[in-house]
């Protein structure tokens, strides 16, 4: 086994099993026997969870949800982009392969199915449903391995595929740096339960450098000379921030579930909050 992958695999091994990371993955809402909560009634509901007496007391109309008592289907998707290949205090791509080795293990310890893809454009590997331990380490090794170079992704055609090839109704996880103008999951939405987990170097989001620079693109390989300063460090900081804004109203909009996690920060315990939220 790769050194680099191992120290990985037990570090977040670590963390899954003696923390409660896996119970934090939340389950579907459905028609099953154990009771979930009560909430506000919208459009689409079934008229029959209406929870009469809740709707007396508040005069608002309330239906109860219940959790589905089956096993989950788990899809992990690695968003495979040049952008991703960088990093200062540590790559994207590796903290991106710790967020799929704690998932992995996440899914396994709850006995769950888990899948992988891994996508930029077109489908550059898949891992079929299983329950063995080996996933994990193939899913971890190959996250580290993928050549991400002159790669970009296409949401579209990602989500298109997951909707073509995705028969249940699954838990999908895409984990990535998602840089690009008009991202849109919802066609995913609709069917799944959601989450976007946004991974950065905080130096790409504010180059706090000045002077001169070549600047290499990771996507096509073309390079431009960029003479940057304070203030056109914050015009592009306010650039990417108003991007993002914009991806997560998307996000909101339609209940996916997303949440940012940075190269320096402990990768275990952000993952652990977003999962929470």
């Amino acid at each position: 086994m790769d050194k680099k992958v191992q120290e990985l695999l037990i570090l977040a091994k670590k963390d899954v099993f003696g923390g409660n990371l896996g119970d934090n993955i939340t389950t579907f809402k459905g028609d099953g026997l154990s009771f979930r909560e009560i909430k506000e009634y919208e459009l689409g509901d079934d008229v029959r969870k209406i929870n009469w007496k809740a709707t007396a007391k508040t005069q608002s109309t309330k239906v109860n949800i219940f959790d589905i008592e089956k096993e989950l289907n788990i899809l992990l998707v690695f968003c495979i982009s040049g952008s991703v290949y960088f990093g200062t205090v540590r790559m994207k791509q590796d903290a991106i392969g710790e967020i799929m080795a704690l998932l992995s293990y996440s899914v396994i310890k709850n006995n769950n199915k888990l899948s992988t893809l891994f996508f930029s454009d077109t489908v550059e590997e898949f891992l079929p449903p299983s329950k063995l331990n080996s996933i994990v380490y193939r899913t971890t090794q190959k996250t580290l391995e993928i050549d991400l170079l002159e790669k970009q992704v296409d949401y579209k055609a990602l989500c298109e595929h997951i909707n073509r090839t995705t028969k249940e109704r699954s838990l999908v996880f895409l984990v990535g740096d998602f840089y690009g103008e008009n991202i849109d999951l919802s066609s995913i939405s609709y069917k799944n339960e959601v989450y976007a987990l946004v991974v950065r170097d905080r130096f790409e989001e504010y180059p706090y450098i000045s002077g001169e620079y070549d600047f290499v693109s990771p996507v096509d390989f073309k390079t431009n000379s960029v003479d940057i300063d304070k203030n056109i460090a914050l015009r592009y900081q306010k650039l990417v921030l108003q991007q993002d804004r914009k991806f997560y109203e998307h996000c909101v909009r339609h209940r996916i579930t997303t949440g940012k996690i940075y190269t320096d920060e402990d990768i275990y315990l952000r993952l652990s909050q977003i999962l929470k939220g």
